[in-house]
């Protein structure tokens, strides 16, 4: 019994799958793990030595995998991603949109006008234009295709203090669900992952800049229950099994979902 038997509808059988933001977090563990289960990958962001280490490890462990460096806030950079997809694998399958942005909590009337634009620049628009692009190949292709944004937690509920991000992620979910709607018919599907509070470089730094807020402002008492009632972080391998869903044939029931991942911190 080979692989593809074991794994059944949750393996990927050579497909393509561009992810954006592949090389760090949860888009690293998603690219291993798609790669393990047969996915071949190509890595779109803008350190190229993470990509060179991740791309390294899958290729190391018996996984295809090639990178392009890619600022997805340029569109014709995003264009450029989805050809180099099609020209390494002979077309574009899947598209994980991970990359995005965080930032320290502010208070909303202080927020800095250019820390809105790059978060609007990045999560907003940057994803549109990832989106964008993968469905026009999708549509040229003529075969369907499968898009999983990676939101956030803060897309369904507000996050005070961090109203700029909380914003983008929320446009994010209407994004999803309105290219679901629109596209539905050409079998395209496309899919919101909202992550909580996960274990990566960027929830390290978002640690800090709490601290730091907090020492700055030590009479403000917000609340915060982002661990959720398993008292626990998540992992980012964790994010990766339920991308990995969203994006396998095991999910082809699904479009326009907002499927959480956080612990049950939106419970509350």
């Amino acid at each position: 019994m080979n692989d593809n038997q074991v794994l059944g509808k949750l393996g990927f059988g050579g497909k393509s799958l561009l992810i954006t933001g592949g090389d760090t977090g949860i888009g690293a563990a998603t690219s291993k793990l798609a790669a393990q289960r047969g996915a071949r990958i190509m890595i779109a962001s803008l350190n190229e030595e993470t990509m060179k280490n991740t791309s390294g490890e899958i290729i190391a462990a018996g996984g295809e995998c090639q990178w392009i460096k890619c600022d997805i806030r340029d569109k014709v950079q995003v264009q450029k991603a989805v050809q180099a997809t099609v020209e390494a694998y002979g077309t574009l399958d899947l598209a994980f949109n991970n990359a995005g942005i965080a930032h320290g909590p502010t208070k909303t009337h202080e927020v800095d006008e250019d820390l809105w634009q790059r978060v609007v620049d990045v999560n907003i628009t940057g994803t549109f234009y990832c989106c964008q692009a993968e469905i026009q190949q999708f549509l040229k292709q003529g075969n369907g295709g499968n898009i999983v944004v990676t939101g956030s937690m803060a897309g369904v509920a507000g996050v005070g203090r961090m109203i700029p991000y909380a914003t983008s992620k929320h446009a994010n979910a209407g994004m999803v669900k309105s290219l679901a709607v629109e596209y539905g018919s050409h079998n395209i599907r496309v899919n919101f992952l909202g992550p909580g509070a996960t274990d990566t470089g960027m929830m390290e730094q978002a640690i800090k800049d709490v601290m730091e807020f907090r020492k700055a402002n030590p009479d403000d008492k917000m609340l915060s229950k982002i661990q959720g009632p398993l008292n626990r972080n998540q992992t980012p391998e964790e994010q990766a099994e339920v991308a990995c869903f969203l994006l396998s044939d095991a999910s082809s029931g699904m479009t326009g979902a907002t499927v959480i991942v956080d612990c049950g911190a939106t419970s509350y």
